[in-house]
């Protein structure tokens, strides 16, 4: 077909688009080149232009491209031609090959230039997908090889941005039009999804609550995220990509969508921490379990507190803990925050090093009232200290051994009773039956989570409040609506929880089977298993403390 005829027998007018970048962040990166092939009623228009980006060309991208910084000296900067260009793209339909990076960039830099830009975006490799689906490959070499393209160059954008028309030619001499026509009204209600993601793969993730995980190449995990909406949550990645960073990064390596539904927000929230601190993924920075867990303790006979470590005290147990602090530099710059916000003595505290009775910095700068010195008295400075630590007080764990909190669904079926033991989460089931089991094999508590603590700190300790306040209860049942208990941009009043207290398994020391083979006595006495025995009553455990 003659391109000027199909261009006129087009029922919208397209444009082609192709950009050339300093590097592949929408947000740092800048434009190098535009290339536009504009195709309608008027025929078939060329049009490029090289653009300043105000900062250097890496290396690897001009050998890539060919585009210098000694080319783009001078050339026109990206602001001076963004309102002709919004003209020119304006009402087309927006054609390019893996649309999200070009239209991502260009909605980038509309933005910077105070233009406001929308069109609806045509992704050639995921037409490609949906009309060729049995080709393993769908990028520009693959589709010029398939099809004999014939390339005026590559990564050049003109050139590139000709090979989509050259691509969009040649499917009209091996489909009908109309069969074109809904595999492209397909595509662009799709636009926003990565091209690399099968059609169908977010369509298929529930619309409840859980958490969803996404792979990249080599089932790479990339990603853990929560939602009580997962479908809706992961469109949201998708259609923000060119706004956030972490996002186009991920729409850019992501290959497949994992989801594994839970009853409510609680059970979400519970299972992004363990996995995130289980599996370590590529794009989650918190929520990581870190090395170290430090705090400060204030004893109550002592004047200063002391920087202890989570492996030396049990931070669940122990008593006057102020904060945790995943290093010793950010506990010590939390508390001379406190200093200079309570007009505390760095000195007094540990915090600075000065000789017996001679000024800390503070004081000479207006900023310590002067124990130091001897001009307020230490017990006084001492009661201040606690004052402004209380802001950060941890809360020993309120209940003798473990719990499981019921969880409920939107569904009057669905259940979930999580496991919680001195701050950490241990793991969820779905049926008193399964919890049973599950309480039956406890796994140990390795250490003090802050995270879990974080989420559910303050309302246990409102549960238990409420559980001492109402007299008679012999069903287990505590409630409370702590405010701020969820960690959501908007707060609300948290739902009341439902928590069962447990027993852990009876244990006892008995000698272990092998002998020392010197002196033939048994070694030393092993943590064991005592089961059960029907002659004593006192070693049946019940799941669920009745009382």
């Amino acid at each position: 077909m003659d391109p000027d005829a199909l261009a006129r027998s087009l029922p919208a007018p397209m444009v082609f688009v192709d950009l050339e970048t300093t590097g592949g962040n929408a947000l740092d990166d800048r434009i190098t080149e535009i290339g536009v092939v504009e195709v309608g009623p008027h025929g078939v228009e060329q049009w490029s232009t090289l653009l300043d980006p105000a900062e250097p060309i890496p290396p690897f991208i001009q050998q890539l491209t060919g585009i210098t910084n000694e080319m783009v000296r001078g050339q026109p900067s990206f602001e001076t031609l963004a309102h002709g260009l919004a003209e020119r793209l304006q009402g087309k339909l927006f054609v390019a090959h893996n649309a999200r990076f070009d239209y991502g960039f260009l909605k980038n830099e509309f933005r910077r230039a105070g233009v406001v830009f929308q069109a609806d975006v045509l992704c050639t490799v995921r037409l490609s997908r949906l009309l060729f689906p049995s080709a393993a490959r769908h990028g520009l070499d693959a589709l010029i090889a398939r099809f004999g393209l014939a390339p005026l160059g590559r990564h050049r954008a003109l050139a590139d941005a000709d090979l989509l028309w050259q691509f969009w030619q040649k499917l009209h001499t091996i489909y009908a039009p109309d069969l074109i026509g809904q595999a492209v009204q397909r595509v662009t209600k799709r636009s926003s999804q990565p091209p690399q993601l099968p059609d169908d793969a977010v369509d298929a993730l529930p619309n409840r609550p859980g958490v969803y995980l996404f792979y990249g190449e080599g089932d790479t995990l990339l990603y853990v995220g929560k939602s009580v909406d997962i479908r809706a949550r992961v469109r949201s990645h998708f259609s923000s990509d060119h706004q956030v960073a972490k996002d186009l990064r991920i729409s850019q390596e992501i290959r497949r969508v994992e989801a594994r539904r839970t009853a409510g927000e609680l059970g979400a929230l519970l299972l992004e921490s363990q996995l995130v601190k289980q599996l370590q993924p590529v794009h989650n920075r918190q929520l990581r379990r870190t090395a170290q867990l430090y705090s400060w303790q204030l004893a109550p006979d002592a004047d200063t507190p002391q920087l202890v470590s989570a492996k030396a005290v049990d931070f669940a147990s122990a008593k006057a803990l102020f904060g945790t602090f995943s290093s010793r530099t950010r506990a010590q710059s939390a508390l001379r925050a406190l200093a200079d916000e309570h007009r505390l003595c760095c000195a007094q505290l540990g915090l600075e090093t000065v000789g017996a009775g001679r000024p800390c910095f503070g004081y000479q700068v207006k900023r310590c009232d002067g124990v130091c010195v001897g001009k307020v008295p230490l017990a006084a400075h001492t009661e201040r200290v606690r004052e402004a630590l209380a802001t950060l007080q941890l809360h020993t764990w309120p209940y003798d051994g473990p719990i499981a909190i019921e969880e409920h669904g939107a569904d009057a079926t669905e259940v979930d009773y999580h496991v919680i033991d001195r701050w950490q989460y241990l793991g969820s089931v779905a049926s008193r039956e399964a919890l049973d089991a599950f309480v039956d094999t406890l796994p140990a508590v390795t250490g003090f989570d802050p995270d879990i603590y974080r989420l559910l700190g303050r309302r246990l300790a409102a549960s238990r409040q409420a559980s001492d306040s109402v007299a008679g209860d012999t069903t287990g049942t505590l409630c409370a609506a702590a405010e701020g208990a969820v960690p959501a941009p908007a707060r609300r009043p948290a739902a009341p929880l439902v928590v069962l207290p447990l027993s852990r398994p009876a244990f006892r020391l008995i000698p272990s089977e092998p002998t020392d083979a010197a002196s033939g006595k048994p070694t030393m006495a092993l943590l064991r298993r005592h089961h059960p025995r029907p002659e004593d009553p006192a070693q049946f455990r019940l799941p669920f403390d009745a009382h």
